[in-house]
């Protein structure tokens, strides 16, 4: 990352720090490292808690550590965080342990819903919603639709890569980023071809040759 993240930003490309959320580690410890390899450079985008299947063998302890994880992110860094999830794992483990419920708290927070489909059909093909955005109106503002995109056609090294959707447009997707999309690199004006023996550029380059080689013919 210490390499790609300001090569990504030189390159003019959208920044944003990702954390898969561990289930074995407090969320509070989790949240501080995470915030402190970003402090410097958090990048334009909102930092976001990957929460999904965990390492094997552990256990599922309570959606706590995911509130716990956006919480202190937010104190450290400053921003609102967004939320990675899938529906199916959501409708699991988005649920309050004890209650069962979807509770409201979470749609402060924007989500980037991961739903795969083997082909994407504009205007067709849409990922399922999920409670508590469903019911307030609130939809997703990512959506990944598929792990298997063509690497290669995007410049990637790997073969296949994950492809997603931003819900809107490019003007809101920088607005979101907290900065404005940068300007057209203007065409350069091409220079006039030199004639050659006119340029007088080429005349004194052609000068000190000659008077190298003069030169390196006395010390014969």
């Amino acid at each position: 990352m210490a390499a790609r993240h300001p090569a990504a930003k030189d390159a003019g490309l959208l920044r944003g720090g990702y954390h898969f959320l561990r289930w074995d580690l407090s969320g509070l410890v989790q949240a501080r490292l995470f915030s402190d390899v970003l402090l410097d450079d958090p990048g334009e985008l909102p930092p976001v808690a990957d929460y999904e299947a965990p390492r094997k063998g552990s256990r599922y302890p309570s959606n706590a550590l995911l509130e716990q994880f956006l919480v202190e992110v937010e104190e450290k860094l400053g921003r609102r965080p967004m939320i990675y999830t899938s529906p199916g794992f959501w409708n699991m483990h988005g649920r309050n342990k004890v209650t069962r419920t979807f509770e409201h708290k979470w749609i402060y927070y924007p989500l980037w819903i991961a739903h795969y489909f083997k082909r994407y059909e504009p205007g067709v093909t849409k990922p399922q919603m999920i409670e508590p955005w469903k019911s307030k109106g609130k939809t997703w503002t990512f959506w990944q639709w598929t792990s298997n995109g063509d690497g290669h056609a995007y410049g990637a090294e790997s073969k296949s890569i994950d492809l997603n959707w931003f819900n809107g447009t490019l003007d809101e997707l920088y607005a979101l980023a907290n900065t404005s999309q940068p300007s057209p690199t203007p065409t350069p004006t091409p220079s006039p071809t030199p004639i050659p023996g006119k340029d007088p550029n080429i005349t004194d380059l052609k000068n000190r040759v000659n008077n190298a080689i003069n030169d390196w013919s006395r010390t014969l």
